[in-house]
């Protein structure tokens, strides 16, 4: 067993979107962050290293049991293109993501949830967008059930304070042609089977070059859970980039498949979105607009807990006496490379 960092080493002749010099054969470094995640998983790493553009596929161990940790390092140690990292810590999301980025070598970074099932053919698929659209700074895939039914998400415009009113009011009934009234979520628009420009892509699965994304500062690591890829995505669009929706690539995404409590997720969904809107829009919005919007979803936060509470407040426990055990006994951040 051996233990090693690798810095960052960015792409000889590399520019910014409109400039970008694409290697002939480029290489995909896959960062997957791991919490709890279920059987689902083994299934998401045997479909990731069918990918013939995989270069190494980063696993960020958030949380996992024993066993699933034994497992990894078998995996890891018999196949050479697998890396753990094991921060000790549940991190989150972004900054797990973000510590799996640092470590990785190739020329395309892709983020990948536990949870999905990539088709075979999606990074090349995925890598000719970014052959042929020379702005495209960020790629995502056709999120589906198992079933083939899009998901919502996949797809979205972007998130201000007045479109959240306009979810939270559903406005659009009263004005279903008015661009703006359009609602959060692009599903119900058209079918697109095809790459198209898009504002939001969700974070279970996108693509990006790597040394773009370290030019743009890698995810925000203040969240720790959702709201990350709306963030990621608007700043791409702030710096002149382009993000795609590559409809042409579906990736089956399970979803909650985490062992993690529904008020757990909901306090940081309630979190990230106040954040979000104060960093984004704090300039643009009087600060009594984002207050209120604060306060209303506190509120709703508030209205789900006191259902929840009483048959989830043993899995909150549970949650963090696993987790304090983890830490003990995971406490020293290592990559891992077995040989």
């Amino acid at each position: 067993m051996s233990f090693v960092e690798r810095p960052y080493a960015p792409q000889i002749g590399a520019a910014e979107p409109g400039g970008r010099r694409i290697p002939s054969r480029p290489t995909v470094s896959v960062i997957t962050v791991i919490y709890h995640t279920g059987p689902v998983l083994w299934a998401c790493i045997d479909r990731l290293l069918a990918q013939p553009e995989l270069g190494e596929l980063i696993l960020v161990i958030n949380g996992a049991d024993s066993d699933t940790r034994f497992s990894l390092e078998q995996r890891a140690r018999t196949d050479h293109r697998i890396r753990l990292i094991d921060p000790g810590a549940n991190l989150g999301f972004a900054p797990g993501c973000n510590l799996g980025a640092a470590a990785a070598t190739c020329d395309y970074l892709a983020f990948v949830n536990p949870d999905c099932n990539l088709a075979a053919g999606a990074f090349g698929a995925v890598l000719d967008i970014f052959a042929e659209k020379t702005n495209a700074c960020l790629v995502g895939g056709r999120l589906q059930h198992p079933d083939g039914r899009e998901q919502r998400g996949g797809r979205r415009e972007f998130l201000t304070p007045w479109r959240a009113f306009v979810e939270v009011t559903r406005l659009d009934r009263f004005f279903p042609h008015h661009p703006h009234f359009r609602r959060l979520d692009m599903l119900a628009d058209s079918v697109m089977l095809e790459p198209r420009i898009v504002p939001v892509v969700s974070g279970a699965f996108m693509m990006m070059p790597r040394d773009y994304f370290v030019r743009i500062g890698g995810m925000d690591n203040r969240y720790f859970l959702h709201c990350d890829d709306l963030d990621l995505c608007l700043r791409v669009h702030l710096r002149g980039g382009e993000v795609w929706y590559a409809g042409n690539v579906p990736v089956v995404h399970y979803r909650s498949t985490s062992d993690v409590p529904r008020l757990f997720v909901e306090w940081h969904k309630t979190r990230s979105s106040c954040y979000y809107f104060k960093k984004h829009f704090r300039s643009t919005y009087p600060k009594w607009i984002l207050s209120m919007l604060s306060v209303v979803l506190w509120t709703r936060f508030l209205v789900i807990a006191a259902r929840l509470l009483p048959r989830e407040l043993d899995r909150v426990f549970h949650m963090r006496a696993r987790e304090s055990h983890e830490s003990g006994v995971h406490a020293k951040p290592a990559v891992k490379a077995y040989q």
